[in-house]
């Protein structure tokens, strides 16, 4: 089986926030880090910073990458990044287009302090978010 290769963006804001896209499919309710596949030709690092901007309306710059998780059939890079310009908002990209009541998709700033109330999936995201707020 052939993992598919995913990127993902860890972003923290000056408040003691992650930036989480917090979801409800199928009747479940989780969160998980912005981030999606990447596409033909991209890095790793590349696809961070297209899904960043299509999912949350975020222009970041990717610092180093922090893991690589396989993850459910997904092969994760992790990355640290920083905004640089946007206003968080659900963005244009493929989020907006699917979401619906059964579907949705809403970004949070959520409070570190809060980080254990969340059902943030996979596990390894909130000890890696932990982290990377200590460093």
């Amino acid at each position: 089986m052939t993992l598919r290769a995913r990127a993902v963006a860890i972003i923290l804001n000056d408040r003691a926030e992650v930036l989480l896209m917090l979801r409800r499919k199928q009747g479940r309710a989780y969160a998980t880090l912005p981030g999606g596949g990447i596409e033909p030709g991209e890095t790793p690092a590349q696809a961070c910073i297209r899904e960043v901007l299509e999912e949350v309306n975020l222009t970041v710059t990717v610092g180093p990458e922090l893991l690589v998780l396989e993850n459910i059939g997904n092969l994760e890079h992790y990355f640290r990044t920083h905004v640089q310009s946007g206003e968080m908002r659900l963005g244009d990209g493929p989020e907006a287009i699917r979401s619906s009541d059964e579907n949705w998709y809403s970004p949070q700033w959520v409070p570190l302090t809060d980080l254990e109330s969340v059902n943030l999936v996979p596990e390894r995201a909130r000890e890696l978010v932990r982290e990377v707020a200590a460093r």
